[in-house]
């Protein structure tokens, strides 16, 4: 079952060049995205209503979609306003328009019936914000898009499952149980990693030892909002262990999102950096690289757990004082599906 009330992410804004029509499929549903002649976007169902041929299949002629398998004509508004060798253009030959907008790097679709609010966007950066150097990418996964959820949310995996990569010389991590607070439609969690011995360009950067303050905002469908800050050893002691009121010496961004496409596929969007006066383009490259070796270990895990779930979907899993973000995330879900309408089975077990 699917929150269709929600806005989900289709694309980097950039992926989505004038003049040619992109498919897309977010939570079963397929979608025909293209850029019109005011640089806005238009996102109809993927489906004429004729024939149900694909209209990503179609071509654009101005700001309509052709459908090329019979040739009728539909607006950005979904409207047919064209059929060949028919005058008559009855008011049922449309198709679903879904409300598009764009904010920071991504391209939003509203999959509801309700009116969808723009303001309910999360605020993302945008990948050209001069004040920030980010490199991006996407991948895809072969899981239901709770899983990868449930990963975001315990970041003590990293002390394991990165233990080379993110999680390198940070056992904290696993041991340290962050702070949650409540949000509309999500989770701040935030903590402290101190005492921690920075390695590369950051070890210049920031000396020795620093304390690590972490905060991140995780919203559905699976919006992963972070900021890493590092700071000189001791900060966390004089801050009182709450959120330091003072600039740090390196700010790093990480920002991904998550999209369902089908029970057992979805899309993770993932943007790196740090503020431009922190990192040079080369050492961009490094940070990305790193960071997009950490996303495969993810991937691998996360495919490997989801088909041992489905060789024996009703056994459960042992929960652990680490799992409360996925617990509380998983609640949240449920009462969403509610609030849709949609009965809630299966989202608070382990198993989606």
């Amino acid at each position: 079952m699917w929150v269709r009330n929600a806005w989900y992410v289709a694309g980097w804004l950039p992926e989505f060049a004038p003049g040619a029509i992109h498919a897309r499929t977010i939570i079963d549903q397929p979608l025909a995205l293209y850029r019109t002649a005011d640089g806005g976007l238009a996102a109809l169902e993927d489906r004429c209503c004729h024939r149900f041929a694909p209209l990503s299949m179609g071509r654009l002629e101005g700001d309509d979609l052709r459908c090329m398998y019979h040739g009728l004509k539909f607006a950005p508004d979904g409207r047919c306003i064209e059929i060949p060798g028919q005058v008559l253009i009855p008011q049922s030959a449309c198709v679903r328009r879904y409300p598009v907008t764009v904010r920071g790097g991504w391209v939003w679709v509203w999959m509801g019936e309700a009116a969808a609010d723009p303001t309910a966007v999360p605020p993302s950066l945008a990948l050209d914000d001069p004040d920030y150097r980010l490199k991006a990418g996407h991948l895809d996964y072969a899981a239901h898009y709770l899983l990868i959820d449930d990963n975001l949310l315990d970041l003590s995996h990293l002390s394991f499952a990165h233990e080379k990569t993110l999680g390198l010389d940070m056992p904290q991590w696993a041991d340290e149980r962050p702070r949650m607070l409540t949000l509309e439609r999500g989770l701040r969690v935030q903590r402290w990693i101190t005492d921690h011995t920075p390695r590369g360009f950051l070890k210049k950067q920031v000396g020795e030892r620093a304390d690590v303050w972490n905060s991140y905002d995780f919203v559905f469908p699976g919006v992963f909002l972070q900021r890493t800050s590092f700071y000189p050893a001791g900060t966390a002691r004089q801050s009182g262990g709450q959120e330091p009121d003072r600039p740090p010496l390196f700010h790093r961004i990480d920002e991904q999102a998550v999209t369902p496409v089908s029970a057992r596929a979805s899309r993770y969007f993932y943007a790196a950096g740090a503020r431009a006066s922190d990192i040079e383009a080369d050492r961009l490259d490094r940070l990305f690289a790193v960071t997009e070796t950490a996303f495969g270990e993810d991937k691998a895990l996360i495919e490997g757990q989801q088909k041992l779930i489905d060789l024996e979907p009703e056994r459960r899993m042992l929960p652990t004082s680490l799992d409360a973000g996925p617990t509380r995330f998983r609640r949240l879900v449920e009462d969403l599906l509610v609030s849709d309408g949609a009965p809630p089975a299966g989202v608070r077990s382990a198993s989606p």
